[in-house]
């Protein structure tokens, strides 16, 4: 144990690089040769099962392999191959969420991951994602996830319908990475999407870690006339001295306040506060998950700027897409 906990510790030293301090932590597994496990192949896969379980409880920690969590990591490895197997097969789709401002018309659409597998059918984003975040699998999924919806989002405009911005979220391995700009203007540049109908959605805590290095991408991006939105605002770590001097466009208010804002005085008072601190500092509002016409109406009269939700419009295929966005413009025409 003490090898384990001295590595651990020698790696929570801070290093410095261009004068930025660097954090880095560990994930360990440990597996002991008994008699039944005596190919050095069998030691490695447990360690590696006792690794990913360190993952799952916080990182920066240690675990030792046993039988009672084989199933269940067992099952995460057959997600990993599966995985792997759907990112060189390209067995992903993308659905598009609209988003309506204040007038009802599309201000644009969020663009979302779905896997079908061949065998298992639909599998949940929430499974695979945080996996691909642990393995580095995130990287080819992230950078297919932004070509195909530059792609589509030019396809849209080649059939003849109006322009149609479109949201990526990033992971944080995409942000943080030295090459990113450089990719991102590759993928604009080979699919000939117009950087001002593309916008990037972050999390609060991707945008805490190397503060001045992601206010610099910020700027990077603003620079090139794309929007950066605050994903899930008001579950992370964000300050108001912070927020303002972050190159951004748009906060979206995280649904689990949305949800009972028709019922709840605080998550009113933050919903309110939220929307008043964003207009003052020249931002834009989205309000996530909004499902029924009452919290509609209550964002409504706070002023909020932009509405997505499962009861305004749920995420739809590019082909029906295709068809919201021209039924949505014949509707507003016929009411002008």
């Amino acid at each position: 144990m003490e090898v384990v906990k001295r590595i651990l510790a020698s790696l929570a030293r801070p290093y410095c690089i261009d004068d930025q301090e660097l954090y880095l932590t560990a994930s360990i597994g440990i597996s002991l040769s008994q008699e039944d496990t005596q190919q050095a192949q069998m030691l490695l896969q447990q360690a590696d099962m006792a690794m990913y379980k360190a993952k799952q409880q916080g990182r920066n920690a240690y675990e030792w392999y046993t039988h009672a969590f084989t199933d269940t990591v067992s099952e995460r490895m057959v997600l990993r191959n599966d995985l792997q197997e759907a990112i060189e097969r390209e067995e992903f789709e993308l659905y598009y969420q609209p988003l309506l401002n204040r007038f009802g018309q599309l201000a644009s659409v969020e663009a979302l991951i779905r896997w079908h597998h061949p065998t298992k059918g639909w599998i949940s984003p929430a499974r695979f994602i945080p996996l691909a975040e642990t393995t580095g699998q995130i990287m080819p999924i992230s950078e297919w996830v932004l070509n195909r919806a530059c792609l589509d989002m030019q396809s849209l405009i080649h059939q003849g319908s109006e322009p149609v911005r479109v949201a990526v979220n990033l992971s944080p391995l995409q942000f943080h990475r030295a090459n990113f700009l450089a990719t991102l203007r590759q993928t604009l540049l080979a699919t000939g999407l117009a950087p001002e109908l593309l916008s990037l959605e972050l999390t609060e805590g991707v945008l805490m870690n190397n503060t001045q290095a992601a206010i610099d991408t910020l700027q990077a991006l603003r620079d090139m006339r794309i929007g950066v939105s605050i994903d899930d605002f008001g579950t992370g770590f964000s300050s108001l001295s912070y927020l303002k001097d972050l190159p951004i466009s748009t906060v979206k208010i995280d649904r689990s306040f949305i949800h009972e804002i028709t019922h709840s005085r605080d998550d009113m008072a933050i919903v309110q506060g939220i929307i008043s601190m964003a207009h003052h500092l020249g931002l834009n509002v989205v309000a996530e998950g909004v499902e029924t016409e009452e919290q509609h109406r209550r964002l409504m009269d706070y002023q909020c700027d932009i509405f997505q939700g499962f009861g305004l419009a749920k995420p739809m295929p590019l082909n029906a897409l295709k068809v919201f966005v021209a039924s949505l413009a014949a509707t507003h025409e016929t009411t002008e």
